[in-house]
């Protein structure tokens, strides 16, 4: 009893429509594998896609690091692979394509008979068909597919039909039907072309998803991060290279400041606020930092830097492995805070709480950065992580300037507190009741266009073969 949520491209909506399914299936959600900066700790402190974490978040399911058994963080110095919640290291394509095939066996054993699965972008790469664990292999275990075709950008009954006939003839049953997602229009002129699709390749047509701005796609990739809010306070995030996190913005949908997402220092002119965000690569992104001409205006303005973002504001970043900058290195920060960074060879990924005159801080960390407080004091003092009682100052704030290492802290009482002093409000609860709510929404949008019943009937009536 599973089934594959698929598509012919990235950012077509799987993701959404699987969070939509594993609710109203009653499901739990599985990626095996995902390529993502946006990570989340599991209970437990393993790493995993935030897109995982939000499905299961969205059924009140608690995340938990099998849900995506392998992680892949591009660093700008090969890939980072996270199998399990935990870092192998950086590999090299080469190196990882050899790693995935001792990988599967073990990710095989994680597959149960209650899974939703999101399958990883484009289901039919000829180039790496037989190695993608997160569909193709799957369906050769029996799980049937449905696809998410994206019509907002166009070919979605061609490509559908292209990745039929690409698929091996003793599948091609298993790829059982089809979604239209974002449609613009009359659903009458779809007619044509669902008959069209159907006749060709036996798949069912299972409805349209309107295109809604209330339920955009979250992106997984920094080139596909939009805009987001309408409140009348500007809020400028320089998109850094390796840029990490960036889901964590969604607080702001509901406040008093729209969003940009930036990429030129002209674009900060009127920024009430800048964001220097978390990044795979601290190195990478400070040298695009200065090389773009950014340092000049940012010592002008408001800045928050959060997790990566913080650490660049800082005085000196010391890399003694090469674990940011590839090789070892010793390098000056935008020196705005004073701080100074050493990266540990341990990542710390863990949900946490913190305390500071500000409130609570709630949030999440995941980072080998280890802040060093050369004077001033800190911000505030992280008391728990995952569960455990700790003591570890973090944070700093020198006039303009402020950061910290707590990624989704804008969701808590000492996060937004801290941006209500500049006249930023926010009006969204916590992290985890916002999910719900999206994903209730969504699952309602799709038990009202989608043939909801034909899909029980696949995902019941599937086989899992040893």
């Amino acid at each position: 009893m599973a089934i594959i949520i698929s598509s012919s491209m990235s950012d077509s909506g799987k993701s959404i429509v699987t969070a939509a399914l594993v609710k109203l299936l009653g499901g739990v959600p599985f990626k095996a594998q995902n390529m993502s900066l946006n990570s989340f700790p599991s209970h437990d402190g393993g790493e995993m896609a935030f897109i995982q974490a939000f499905q299961a978040m969205g059924s009140e399911i608690r995340p938990e690091r099998w849900m995506n058994p392998v992680l892949l963080k591009p660093s700008g110095n090969g890939i980072e692979v996270i199998f399990m919640g935990e870092s192998l290291g950086n590999m090299d394509s080469r190196e990882y394509y050899s790693t995935v095939e001792r990988l599967w066996p073990k990710v095989k054993e994680r597959i149960t008979e209650d899974m939703v699965i999101e399958a990883a972008g484009g289901l039919g790469e000829p180039n790496f068909l037989e190695r993608d664990i997160s569909g193709y292999k799957l369906m050769e275990l029996g799980v049937p597919s449905i696809m998410v075709l994206d019509i907002d950008r166009g070919g979605a009954f061609a490509s559908a039909f292209g990745i039929y006939n690409m698929f091996p003839t003793s599948l091609r049953p298993l790829l059982r039907g089809f979604i239209i997602n974002k449609f613009r229009g009359d659903e009458k002129f779809l007619e044509p072309a669902v008959r069209w699709l159907e006749q060709r390749t036996g798949m069912k047509f299972l409805g349209t998803i309107p295109y809604d701005d209330r339920i955009s796609n979250i992106a997984e990739d920094s080139m596909n991060v939009r805009d987001l809010g309408e409140g009348e306070m500007e809020v400028d995030v320089i998109a850094v290279p390796y840029m990490s996190n960036f889901n964590e913005f969604q607080a702001f949908q509901k406040s008093n400041a729209h969003v940009r997402f930036v990429r030129r220092p002209s674009q900060l002119s009127k920024a009430d606020l800048v964001i220097l965000p978390g990044t795979r690569n601290t190195k990478a992104a400070l040298s695009w930092l200065v090389e773009s001409g950014f340092v000049g205006i940012l010592k002008n303005k408001r800045v928050l830097g959060i997790c990566g973002g913080f650490q660049i504001m800082g005085r000196r970043l010391i890399d003694p492995y090469g674990l940011e900058a590839g090789v070892p290195s010793d390098y000056q920060g935008l020196g705005i805070l004073p701080i100074e960074v050493k990266f540990r060879k341990t990542k710390v990924v863990a949900n946490s709480k913190a305390v500071s005159d500000l409130g609570t801080f709630e949030g999440y960390e995941i980072r080998r950065g280890e802040i060093i407080y050369s004077e001033g004091r800190p911000l505030l003092t992280i008391t728990e992580r995952n569960g455990n009682l700790v003591s570890v100052p973090d944070g700093a704030e020198d006039g303009d300037f402020f950061g910290l290492s707590l990624h989704g802290s804008l969701y808590s009482q000492g996060g937004r507190k801290l941006l209500e002093e500049i006249g930023l409000k926010f009006y969204g609860k916590s992290l985890e009741e916002e999910v719900r709510e999206q994903v209730n929404l969504i699952a309602e949008i799709v038990r009202s266009k989608i043939d909801t019943e034909t899909i029980w009937n696949i995902y019941t009536e599937s086989r899992i073969r040893e």
